[in-house]
């Protein structure tokens, strides 16, 4: 009896830490994280600095904080690279920040994840179909978190007052700073030609699943040495 009784506390812990630590983004809190986290930039001319930071969701940018204010860089792409306090690695390419998988010196392998405003935005048409024929207006009349209100602890407070915010989520490898789309006819084509029996040869030994952080980090380390051929 007593051990369910703490099995039971323990339940309710685990049920009110995961509403407490994984909230879902929303219009007045459109970020990828529950909450600013401490971490380390560096930019490309080699500066480095430190800030609480988090990804706004409307154009994938890095926000940071000054006391309760919220702050964005005047120029997204002078961030080369972001290091969280729990080791989390995200680098700038192609106007996104992509969450990093896995990386070598030729590539890396990582995910994107944006918000996507355009489903949100979306009214029912004709026969069940959708239109966004009035999206524009609408976002530009929708109060985003993060935007026009930089003040952090009221559009903390005000998160819930928002519409759920439903997430794009995309995986890319990077080359020479460049995306792209993490799928066997995209990678295919970034290897020599004549390595293209090999290379499908290896993805059907190891079964590689293009959606998978573990697939996808092996393919990197086969086609990294490749690369740089």
């Amino acid at each position: 009896m007593y051990m369910k009784r703490i099995m039971f506390v323990e339940l309710l812990l685990l049920l009110f830490s995961t509403q407490l630590f994984a909230s879902e983004p929303t219009t007045m809190w459109p970020y990828l994280f529950d909450d600013f986290q401490d971490a380390v930039f560096y930019t490309r001319d080699g500066n480095k600095g430190e800030a609480k930071v988090n990804i706004h969701l409307l154009r994938n940018d890095l926000h940071y904080l000054k006391g309760s204010q919220i702050y964005s860089p005047d120029n997204q792409n002078d961030v080369a690279r972001v290091i969280l306090a729990d080791s989390s690695v995200f680098v700038r390419c192609e106007d996104y920040f992509i969450e990093v998988w896995g990386e070598t010196p030729q590539a890396v392998v990582g995910r994107r994840v944006t918000g996507d405003f355009d489903r949100l935005l979306q009214t029912p048409g004709a026969y069940g179909t959708s239109s966004s024929t009035s999206a524009v207006n609408k976002l530009s009349n929708l109060q985003i978190g993060g935007i026009s209100n930089l003040n952090h602890d009221l559009i903390r407070v005000e998160r819930e007052n928002g519409e759920t915010l439903p997430v794009t989520e995309r995986v890319y490898f990077v080359v020479d700073g460049k995306l792209y789309g993490a799928n066997k006819r995209t990678i295919s084509k970034l290897l020599p030609k004549s390595g293209q029996k090999e290379f499908d040869k290896f993805l059907k030994e190891n079964k590689i699943k293009w959606k998978e952080q573990e697939s996808l980090c092996k393919v990197l380390q086969y086609v990294s040495p490749r690369l740089a051929q």
